[in-house]
């Protein structure tokens, strides 16, 4: 009787372990916020590719349901609506992803708002609507999740910043923020200070799960065109963005995507607490 050869039995246990963990990545459930539009419909269907359980929230029911209909797989992206500033509509997600799939592997924090005026006419109230979106819904949503993390001892966050996180406004660029003649010119300082709270939360729960296999990162998109922006924005601004990037173009939704799925994925695993950056280099001149 001859005995399979040495190399025939490694090769045999290298396809048997891939296959495990490839198995072990399609079974992981993700929770994308504001994924029924742009980025975030972008990022639910890069995940759901690659075999993911992706569950979608946003405020309005339509939108989702239109991520849910480009699903690669029926029942690969499930939607549930909900407003990620409420308390109870984040304790809610949380638990029915959890009684549906069992557990929450991926959180993606990309819901995010901002809020244009001139400075001295910006209010209280549209300042704290920003920062309840895009930094406190960011925080309580992972609270709301790393427990199934923990349990598992495995999990990836991934925060969607943004390349003016770390950058002032050039308002030149833009016919959106002109000067108002009483109240000053026309900016966005909310969401700018947003992201850049972003980056340091990442950090700083980063180190705080660090023990429990869990990572945490920010990928920062730069000029990104989607299929609203490219109805808003005039031929002007969409000919001196571009110029203003060393790679010469708008990026696309999915070049935000597939940075994101790298991050959620085995192979960055000791990545954490880290700024990825998907700006064609609009921030290196």
């Amino acid at each position: 009787m001859t005995r399979p050869l040495a190399g025939s039995l490694t090769r045999r246990r290298r396809i048997i372990e891939v296959s495990i963990h490839m198995s072990a990545q399609q079974d992981r459930v993700a929770i994308v916020t504001g994924a029924g539009t742009g980025i975030g419909q972008a990022i639910a269907l890069a995940l759901a590719e690659k075999g993911q359980r992706v569950v979608i929230t946003g405020r309005r029911a339509e939108p989702l349901q239109n991520t849910v209909a480009r699903a690669p797989q029926p029942g690969r992206i499930v939607a549930m609506a909900g407003d990620i500033t409420d308390a109870a509509d984040r304790a809610r997600i949380a638990a029915d992803t959890i009684r549906q799939f069992g557990r929450i592997d991926i959180l993606v924090n990309n819901a995010g708002v901002s809020s244009i005026a001139p400075l001295l006419s910006s209010t209280e109230e549209e300042w704290r609507r920003v920062m309840a979106t895009n930094v406190d819904a960011a925080f309580f949503m992972a609270q709301a999740v790393l427990p199934s993390m923990r349990e598992r001892q495995w999990g990836r966050i991934v925060n969607i910043g943004s390349v003016y996180g770390v950058l002032g406004l050039n308002a030149a660029l833009y016919e959106t923020f002109t000067e108002d003649p009483q109240y000053g010119p026309k900016r966005q300082p909310a969401y700018h200070t947003s992201k850049g709270a972003m980056l340091n939360l990442t950090r700083d729960l980063a180190i705080a799960v660090a023990k429990w296999k869990v990572t945490v990162n920010t990928v920062s998109p730069g000029m990104i065109i989607t299929d609203q922006s490219r109805g808003l924005l005039s031929d002007e601004v969409k000919r001196k963005l571009p110029e203003m990037t060393p790679l010469g173009r708008f990026g696309e939704p999915m070049e935000i995507a597939y940075a994101v799925r790298f991050l959620a994925s085995d192979e960055a695993a000791f990545i954490t607490g880290e700024e990825l950056r998907v700006d064609g280099g609009w921030t290196i001149w």
